[in-house]
């Protein structure tokens, strides 16, 4: 990203100008200032993420108060709307996590699916929950693989840590039927409520994440591949919660 004449934002696609951010774990931070979003110089790659994960082999635990992550994961989903979330419609977690979202789903009558790129994460949900309701997989193998369409999807904190993001949505556009909509929880890497020095930001954790998308550039992203916002949920915390239409 050091040549400004012809590196191009891979967020929104505008001729990058890079703004230091900061560094942390050793990590320089660059902001593209046409769209905001932050990101690590070099963006950490998918096989430095396997060689990572699989340096610590993470321990995957439950939250303090699962029941209550639960209860939470459905009042998130509940605002895809009545159309979206009526019984029998077929929802897909592309981060699926410990596996709160696909329980909320079932509990709403829903068919879940859930999918994860991290196999621990994976295995933990196959143990706690029904297993063939998870699938160890990232968005762009299923993508391939799969021929199932969902009538919506959820994404909670996905972005932040992809490497390829053209892919990762390009991917979901083809999971997610045409009309059908996205719930997505993203950190918001332009917010007003940031520290001033943004590596002090807590949530700035490379490689664990790496990627701060701003509004604008998250429009631009998801526009490129056939979603648009619909829906914007105001908070004071530096976190974009959105719904997205399949166009």
């Amino acid at each position: 990203m050091s040549d400004d004449n012809e590196q191009k934002c891979i967020i929104c696609r505008q001729t990058f100008h890079p703004y230091p951010m900061g560094e942390k774990n050793g990590t320089i931070l660059l902001s593209c200032k046409a769209c905001g979003t932050v990101m690590t110089e070099p963006l950490v790659t998918k096989d430095e993420l396997d060689a990572y994960f699989a340096s610590i082999d993470p321990q995957i635990t439950h939250v303090p108060d699962p029941a209550r992550e639960i209860v939470d994961m459905k009042n998130r989903i509940m605002r895809l709307g009545k159309d979206a979330t009526a019984k029998g419609k077929r929802i897909i977690d592309v981060a699926a996590r410990q596996g709160y979202a696909i329980k909320a789903a079932h509990l709403l009558g829903m068919k879940p699916y859930g999918i994860d790129s991290h196999e621990f994460f994976t295995r933990f949900a196959q143990e706690k929950y029904p297993p063939e309701l998870f699938q160890n997989i990232s968005v762009m193998e299923y993508a391939d693989a799969s021929p199932e369409k969902y009538d919506c999807g959820i994404a909670i904190e996905a972005f932040c840590e992809q490497p390829d993001p053209d892919a990762f949505v390009a991917g979901l556009a083809r999971i997610i039927k045409p009309g059908g909509t996205m719930y997505i929880e993203e950190v918001d890497g332009n917010n007003f409520n940031l520290p001033r020095n943004f590596a002090n930001w807590s949530y700035v954790d490379p490689p664990l994440n790496f990627l701060y998308l701003s509004k604008k550039g998250m429009e631009a992203l998801l526009a490129r591949h056939g979603f648009a916002i619909q829906k914007m949920f105001f908070t004071w915390r530096p976190m974009m919660r959105f719904i997205a239409v399949r166009r």
